[in-house]
């Protein structure tokens, strides 16, 4: 099972634009692995710049005795 989402976020206060993109992969019942892309851009007088990037990595697994 694999699952792809992505979002978008606007603060008009901050100027600040934000992303995020989470791809899902269940690779067994008791399994998953998250790849988890963070962007923000702030708008500074009509011009856009990074403000930061995030990349996580997570694996979960359930162990059942």
């Amino acid at each position: 099972d694999l699952q792809f989402n992505s979002f978008l976020q606007y603060d008009n206060e901050t100027r600040l634009l934000g992303g995020n993109t989470r791809l899902r992969w269940t690779f067994d019942p008791l399994g998953d692995v998250f790849v988890v892309y963070n962007h923000n851009l702030r708008n500074a007088v009509e011009r856009w710049s990074l403000d930061s990037n995030q990349l996580l990595v997570k694996v979960q697994y359930a162990l059942r005795m």
